[in-house]
């Protein structure tokens, strides 16, 4: 490791000591291509598995509604080279309130790519090695306070854990928050009244739907978006005509976006002159026709474009006000199960 590297790693994992809890794993098995192996992650992400079977019918932990869905947590990116092979490994930085879904993160990522260590980075900046049996952690080794030293050590441990056991590792680098490699070119300032926009921006297909009060076959908007399972916030507007319009800001999964714009389709009415507006994990802003089709690009969001795209329409916001009292629960298993059933009867 450089001394580039070495201070961007500090520079990262210090930012978030005193405030998260860390683990580093592995995003590929070592000596896999790395192209085929974003694939396979996507795909197995997308679907969202809660548990499956693995090759010798052993079980799988599966991942976290909290990972798959929430986003309060953060992931960086870590390069680097196994000899000549890229090798790369993920920082993940979560809440301490919420270390059993961090430890079934941990244990998703050991199965998948059947290793037996997580490097661990307690909030104090106390870092170790968990070491794993099957799903389960059965031990660790404590390493002392934080070094960037650290990670070419626990990628070190990957390697000679590998059938690769004469590979030297080698970490280059580490990557800003995947969200923002995503949507570098995003203003994310000022988006406090928009609510978990922000931490959906660059990872989610995002929708701001005006709230709807006729129903559908006997249901309500509300009631669709139970049975979607979709994530949201409640935001007020107030333009300088007087009009007070509720907008739902909808934050969506890939695998969920066309059964929701299905639904939009059924609920949304084509007399409403109020803007479906669609906000793409790249960041880029769209009218949406009540069809779900692009009406009107509007450039890159920010709350200044947003704003500005309403000036356009003869809107002109007074003010944006977040529900602060709303606060999104996920509906239960039974209404979850019920919905799905409901969705596919709709036409």
């Amino acid at each position: 490791m450089d001394v580039l590297g070495r201070s961007q790693l500090n520079y990262v994992v210090q930012s978030y000591i005193g405030k998260r809890i860390m683990i580093v794993v592995p995003s590929q098995s070592i000596g896999q291509d790395i192209d085929a192996e974003v694939r396979a992650n996507h795909l197995s992400l997308n679907r969202q598995i809660i548990c499956r079977s693995d090759t010798n019918n052993q079980a799988v932990v599966g991942l976290p509604y909290s990972y798959t869905t929430g986003r309060d947590w953060n992931r960086h990116h870590i390069p680097g080279f196994v000899g000549d092979n890229a090798f790369g490994m993920e920082l993940m930085c979560w809440s301490p309130d919420c270390l059993e879904d961090l430890q079934e993160v941990a244990a998703w990522y050991v199965q998948k790519y059947g290793v037996h260590h997580v490097l661990f980075i307690s909030l104090k900046g106390e870092a170790k090695i968990w070491n794993y049996d099957g799903s389960r952690i059965a031990g660790n080794h404590k390493l002392g306070p934080w070094q960037a030293e650290h990670i070419e050590l626990y990628g070190q441990t990957l390697v000679d854990d590998s059938k690769n056991k004469d590979g030297l590792y080698q970490c280059t680098s580490i990557n800003r928050d995947y969200r923002l490699v995503r949507a570098p070119h995003c203003d994310r300032s000022n988006l406090e009244d928009f609510g978990q926009l922000f931490n959906h921006l660059g990872a989610d297909h995002i929708l701001f739907v005006p709230v709807i009060n006729h129903k559908v076959d006997g249901r309500t908007m509300q009631q669709y978006l139970a049975f979607l399972d979709v994530p949201y916030d409640k935001v007020y507007h107030s333009f300088a005509n007087g009009e007070n319009p509720l907008y739902y800001v909808l934050y969506i999964r890939h695998c969920r976006l066309k059964v929701v714009l299905d639904v939009l389709q059924l609920l949304v009415d084509d007399c409403d002159s109020k803007p479906l507006l669609y906000v793409t994990p790249e960041g880029n802003l769209y009218i949406l026709q009540q069809d779900m089709s692009i009406l009107q690009g509007c450039g890159v969001f920010s709350r200044a474009t947003y704003i500005a795209m309403f000036t356009k329409l003869n809107k002109e916001i007074l003010q944006i006000q977040l529900d602060r009292d709303f606060h999104y629960n996920r509906p239960n298993m039974f209404t979850r199960m019920g919905g799905a059933m409901i969705l596919g009867q709709l036409k």
